[in-house]
């Protein structure tokens, strides 16, 4: 029988009991209650999942985009030994500019000549052939009515395969660097990458496939290296590539470009790969002004990938693209990816599927994805279909039969608050910004693109107040996404569908990503219509949007308003597990939000420093700095109403902040330079600066503090281009000291000779020699059309007449050209230093001509920044003038070259050779003269056939 005292006891030991069983359950209510109150559909919650997209989105993209934290360094002695070797050649390739036309050019191919010797006289099957035996010298066509002459040096490198049915596989970079730039990004890096490649190849078993290496030369200004190697009879051996090269200055190697889907798709061989089509789309679209070998290769039938670094480009082709400005992991990557790619291509078949294809690729996190044309199309198409015929059908029935009323001021929320967002943003873009400080793009773009989207939130935001508060609005506002989406892709897919080779449409595959999320986003909200009951009598903050059973209530954090905290009780009582918000954000907006990012970003790395080259590219930029901001904003709009007023302080706070940064920062800075280009012309004893730039008045205010300047008190005078870009000229005493003279007569001499042969078919001949010492690069421009074939003498024998030489390039000791729709240009490149341009011109007179005497323009110009020693032994600065703006220049300034060279000289004939020629002598030989004037003869020329 139990006592008194056993019943209290017992009552003490289940209370004891009860209450550690109340306690795990106590943490699991506080648990509970965590997740119902973020999950919940209030303020709060929605600023939180808002916030956590922003830093996740932005985190993930720069770890992404990161040298630092994507890219590890070698642990494998081999690969270790490899880098470490590739790092000193780098260092070699770049401890002066060495473009085609100096002297330390020739420095670097025997430098790599000497390596590449060392390695091949080690392996039987790796052979070296040296273009610089002279049987490369040959004309081609630049362009319309453009012709180029060049004498290459290649260094060509074959390893043997043993299997010689597989065509042979390329890899190739040049070693040659603009005359302002020591050239490590572009494109020593290329070259010192090659290097480790043969090393690695050459420390293993032979290949099964051959592979040739194209360290070519004179890619800068023409792409002549690459043209050379099309020239080659190892070229019939290739027919897959891999070409390195450098449009930036340091950073991660992006796959800019690829010839078709088949042989992209190997891409995903490679340890680190970094890639998107966006770069290929802008290419394909003529974006992208300067050109790769890459072109090169693909006109001639190769396929094969273009491998780059992109960013940034006001250190570009200037001197700060050195050792110093440069990351060893940046060499580590491009290298790797060579090896991993020309690994797998060497002991693999490639098969033909996607030959013709265009590609579309990206890459997240060292992961590459691609997909050819087709099939993006082919799954566009059925998204574009399925999805207007489901959620079509869908939305018929909610309208139908669900008596889903939607209010006009719901239904035009989006479109007219896109239209205030456009109008606001172009203004500010357009008449204030870029008006006040139109260079800030340069420096700082995602400081522009934040306040921009922040002005963009709080306008959607405060136009959103004044509609009705029916939840409604969110879903009408992921259906009008996603119609816009929609219509984004039917215009993309039959871009696609007319042409699957064309890469002009192979960045946009975002908006096919976009469009699939918000049209499942919509059709999941449109299914919650589906299955519930009517709502005829609910009030609109009661409107279901997935789950029928469970209606939606929105909390309010506006405590100090009586009618809110009633509302928010009853929301708490009544729909305490809604959580089906938090599905459509989830699925919609951080995916969304992370690829517009993402996309924009890269794009903007890419062109934002064009701002500084031309007024087009300006508007260009700031183009898509108005489209990125707001579709930025985008993802965030269905949701924009809901975001707690803290949240609402904080955009208004940074607006504020961004707008006075925008307006007072200095565009240009160390890390983000003004870039300028540099010319330096000779006429007779004067010597003229030409300095060209955007920088508004930044450029003549540093200009006149240069020392040369200031003590001769001259006069900078400026002009405007058709784009833009300002003049700012000056005279120097600084005279180059490439040779010993102090006028321009010494550097160039012009002789035109003509023919006595007499033919009846009324071609004329001039035979034009061009004497300019320490020189390898002249033009020559001829009026119009008239000359009909060019020739460059090499050998004593005559002229031939016009009616032997076949069309196109030929070549029987001397090298010929002729083209009868006309040759306006001619590009000359030489090797040897002091020999003469022999030229052979036969011209045809038009017909309204009764001169007939032909036009002729020359300009040569000097690249070398060689040190010099005059007549005493002392030694001099090659280009003093140069020279001393790199010294005194601001740190926020860069210098480029302007032209092929850094000094030019021109002979121009403004009336046939009958005015003094402007810079330099022309000589006219072999006629008899008609009259004088201001020193100069000039003649009748006779038909020559």
């Amino acid at each position: 029988m139990m006592t008194d005292a056993d019943a209290s006891s017992l009552m003490s030991d289940n209370h004891s009991e009860g209450g550690s069983l109340r306690a795990p359950a106590t943490k699991r209510n506080a648990v509970y209650r965590f997740f119902n109150g973020l999950f919940r559909y209030r303020k709060t919650s929605l600023s939180i999942f808002v916030i956590f997209t922003l830093i996740l989105g932005v985190a993930l993209s720069f770890i992404d985009n990161s040298l630092k934290y994507s890219i590890d360094l070698p642990k494998g002695k081999l690969e270790e030994k490899i880098l470490n070797e590739s790092w000193i050649d780098l260092q070699a390739i770049a401890q002066r500019q060495h473009p085609y036309a100096s002297s330390e050019n020739d420095a670097i191919h025997h430098y790599l000549k000497t390596k590449i010797s060392q390695i091949a006289d080690e392996h039987k099957h790796i052979v070296l052939d040296n273009d610089l035996n002279g049987t490369n010298r040959f004309f081609f066509n630049v362009s319309y009515k453009s012709v180029a002459y060049y004498e290459s040096n290649n260094l060509l490198v074959k390893i043997e395969g043993t299997d010689h049915s597989l065509p042979a596989f390329l890899l190739s970079a040049h070693f040659d660097s603009v005359p302002s730039s020591f050239g490590v990004t572009d494109d020593g890096m290329g070259i010192a990458s090659l290097l480790g490649v043969l090393r690695f190849l050459a420390a293993h078993k032979q290949p099964k496939r051959t592979i040739i290496f194209n360290f070519n030369n004179h890619e800068e200004f023409g792409l002549y290296g690459a043209t050379a190697f099309v020239n080659h009879p190892w070229f019939k051996k290739v027919k897959y590539f891999l070409n390195l090269e450098g449009t930036g200055a340091g950073g991660k190697a992006m796959l800019f470009r690829g010839t078709d889907h088949g042989i992209v798709k190997h891409f995903d061989k490679v340890r680190y790969p970094y890639a998107s089509s966006i770069y290929q789309q802008g290419f394909a679209n003529s974006l992208v002004h300067s050109e790769t070998d890459y072109k090169v290769y693909k006109q001639a039938g190769l396929r094969g990938l273009d491998l780059a670094f992109y960013k940034p480009r006001d250190l570009y082709h200037t001197e700060e693209d050195n050792i110093k400005n440069v990351d060893l992991k940046s060499l580590w990557h491009m290298a790797s990816n060579a090896i991993d790619f020309t690994t797998f291509i060497a002991e693999n078949e490639i098969d033909e599927n996607g030959f013709d294809e265009a590609a579309v690729y990206t890459s997240i996190l060292n992961n590459f994805y691609s997909i050819s044309s087709s099939k993006l199309s082919a799954i566009n198409t059925v998204l574009i279909v399925l999805f207007a015929i489901i959620n079509g059908a869908f939305l018929f029935f909610t309208l139908k039969y669900k008596k889903w009323h939607i209010s006009i001021s719901n239904l035009l929320y989006l479109p007219i608050s896109a239209f205030i967002v456009w109008a606001v943003v172009s203004f500010l873009a357009t008449q204030v910004i870029q008006s006040s400080n139109p260079f800030l793009v340069s420096s700082h773009p995602i400081l522009l693109v934040t306040t921009i989207a922040s002005i963009a939130v709080i306008i959607f935001y405060l136009v959103s107040r004044l509609v009705s508060q029916s939840l409604d609005l969110k879903l009408v506002c992921i259906l009008e996404l996603s119609f816009v989406y929609w219509v984004l892709l039917i215009y993309i897919t039959r871009g696609i569908f007319i042409d699957k080779s064309d890469q002009k449409y192979s960045g946009e595959f975002a908006i096919s990503i976009l469009f699939l999320l918000g049209a499942t986003t919509s059709l999941l909200g449109l299914l919650g219509w589906m299955f519930s009951k009517s709502h005829s009598n609910k009030r609109p903050d009661e409107q279901p949007l997935l789950d029928g059973a469970s209606h939606e209530r929105y909390t309010s954090d506006d405590d100090d308003e009586e009618e809110h905290e009633q509302r928010d009780r009853i929301v708490l009582q009544e729909n305490e597990h809604s959580y089906d918000w938090s599905l459509q954000y989830l699925l919609t907006v951080p995916i969304s939000f992370y690829v517009i990012y993402n996309s924009g970003w890269l794009i903007l790395q890419g062109i934002n420093k064009t701002v500084q080259e031309s007024a087009i590219s300006q508007k260009f930029v700031y183009f898509v700095i108005e489209t990125f901001s707001i579709a930025l904003v985008l993802p965030f709009v269905p949701f924009v109403r809901y975001i707690n007023r803290l949240l609402v302080s904080g955009l208004f706070a940074m607006t504020i902040i961004g707008s006075i940064l925008v307006l007072n920062t200095d565009p240009f800075n160390e890390q983000n330079p003004l870039k300028v280009r540099f010319l330096q012309t000779l006429n007779d004893t004067e010597s003229t600066v030409h300095i060209y730039g955007r920088g508004n008045d930044v450029i003549p205010q540093f200009l006149a503090r240069i020392p040369s300047v200031e003590e001769s008190k001259t006069n900078i005078e400026t002009s405007s281009q058709d784009d833009g870009v300002k003049v700012h000229s000056y005279k120097t005493k600084l005279f180059p000291h490439i040779l010993p003279y102090n006028t321009s007569e010494e550097y160039l001499e012009v002789v035109v000779k003509n023919s006595t042969d007499v033919g009846s078919f009324g071609i004329n001949f001039n035979e034009v020699v061009i004497k300019a010492p320490k020189n390898r690069l002249c033009n020559i421009d001829f009026r119009g059309d008239e000359v009909k074939a060019v020739l460059v003498k090499n050998s004593t024998h005559g002229f031939p007449p016009f009616k032997q030489l076949p069309d196109g390039f030929s070549h029987e000791g001397d090298y010929v050209y002729k083209d009868v729709d006309g040759i306006s240009k001619l590009f000359l490149n030489k090797l040897d230093w002091n020999n003469h341009f022999d030229i052979g011109v036969y011209w045809l007179p038009g017909i309204n001509d009764k001169s007939n005497v032909l036009d002729i323009n020359v300009e040569c110009f000097w690249a070398d920044l060689s040190p010099v020693q005059d007549g005493r032994g002392e030694t001099k600065a090659a280009i003093p003038a140069y020279d001393e703006l790199i010294q005194y220049s601001p740190k926020y300034v860069t210098i480029a070259n302007r032209d092929r060279g850094l000094v030019s000289v021109k002979v121009k004939s403004d009336n046939h050779f009958a005015t003094q020629a402007i810079y330099g002598i022309v000589t006219v030989m072999g006629l008899p003269v008609r009259k004088k004037r201001k020193g100069l003869q000039y003649y009748d020329t006779r038909p020559f056939i």
